[in-house]
């Protein structure tokens, strides 16, 4: 426990869809932390101070909002081709969210449900979720959990899934961050570095071909301005080493670099072009307000047999974890 931790707060966030939302707050000398129970969402991230990711002003706007604004997604992270997967000869038909396939777990996803908080320590806060058997089509009931653990310049986020029968597990924060501010507007001179030689080829619907390919332009292997990368909606494929969280990217302004490492062999990067007067915390978000550097395995990941294996059985584990950490450069 961090000896220099002040007792976490909790307090009333209103309600979305009539369900009450509750905000959780922790604070260590040098970062602050805001959770929303709605979404286990990541509201405020305060490094000496300065808000470095983008948050909605109240609960609904949350639940209305198509952009996922510092939420966890689940069951099922990016895009599954088709709403439909295969498991052990059984093919089960998902909720579709995206035109015919299914993003971010459907139309209801982990992101707009109401999380219970299990657990609260000074420096930690768990969140967990019992998705039901058959829930926006998937098998198998889930319970999922995330632990959020600050520490001095650093944020770890630990997830863990059970489940009740074989089913697609992959979980990610859809965050956006800007380490410049919250409110500094766009992210067009913010640099981006992204450690991998390869992304993931897909279809102009966004599914994946099966196919790995040289990063070519979207190559960030050393830094570059989102301005000259972006539009992205990428998947990187990161070289991870034995499971242990390695460095995903890096976005740095001038002053401040956020670090992310995780376990994870992909990282979805994505610009938000689209996000044209968005209701945020001090103003409105116009496009590229923040860039969204979602951890997480290959999407489609369930019907491409050469990606990384991501169905979930009864008697596992599921475990995965992401680090952020915060360098002052100035």
């Amino acid at each position: 426990m961090t000896s220099h931790a002040a007792s976490p707060m909790r307090a009333d966030f209103g309600s979305a869809s009539q369900a009450a939302v509750e905000r959780v707050r922790l604070e260590i000398p040098g970062l602050a932390l805001e959770l929303l129970t709605l979404g286990a969402a990541v509201r405020r991230v305060e490094v000496d101070g300065r808000d470095v990711v983008l948050g909605h002003p109240d609960a609904q706007t949350y639940v209305d909002s198509p952009f996922c604004l510092g939420v966890t997604i689940g069951r099922f992270a990016n895009r599954i081709g088709g709403a439909r997967v295969t498991i052990d000869g059984t093919t089960y038909i998902l909720t579709p969210s995206e035109g015919p396939n299914t993003l971010h777990g459907g139309l209801d996803g982990f992101a707009k449900r109401i999380w219970e908080v299990t657990d609260l320590a000074p420096d930690s806060a768990e969140f967990t979720l019992t998705s039901a058997d058959g829930d926006q089509g998937f098998p198998g009931e889930v319970v999922v959990s995330v632990r959020y653990t600050v520490a001095p310049g650093e944020l770890r986020l630990d997830y863990t899934a059970a489940t009740t029968a074989p089913t697609p597990i992959n979980l990610t924060n859809h965050i956006y961050f800007n380490p410049a501010g919250e409110a500094s507007g766009s992210s067009d001179d913010l640099l981006l570095t992204v450690p991998a030689a390869r992304v993931v080829e897909v279809d102009g619907s966004l599914i994946p071909t099966g196919r790995l390919i040289d990063a070519g332009e979207h190559d960030l292997r050393t830094p570059r301005r989102v301005a000259d990368v972006a539009p992205l909606d990428t998947c990187f494929v990161i070289d991870a080493a034995d499971g242990a969280p390695v460095l995903h990217a890096t976005l740095q302004s001038a002053d401040l670099a956020i670090d992310v490492f995780s376990d994870q062999p992909g990282l979805q990067i994505y610009t938000a072009e689209a996000m044209v007067d968005v209701p945020g915390l001090t103003g409105r978000y116009g496009p590229r307000a923040g860039v969204a550097l979602e951890t997480q395995n290959l999407p489609d990941a369930p019907n491409q047999p050469g990606f990384p294996d991501s169905i979930l059985r009864p008697g596992q584990v599921h475990r995965t974890t992401t680090v952020w950490r915060f360098r002052r450069l100035a």
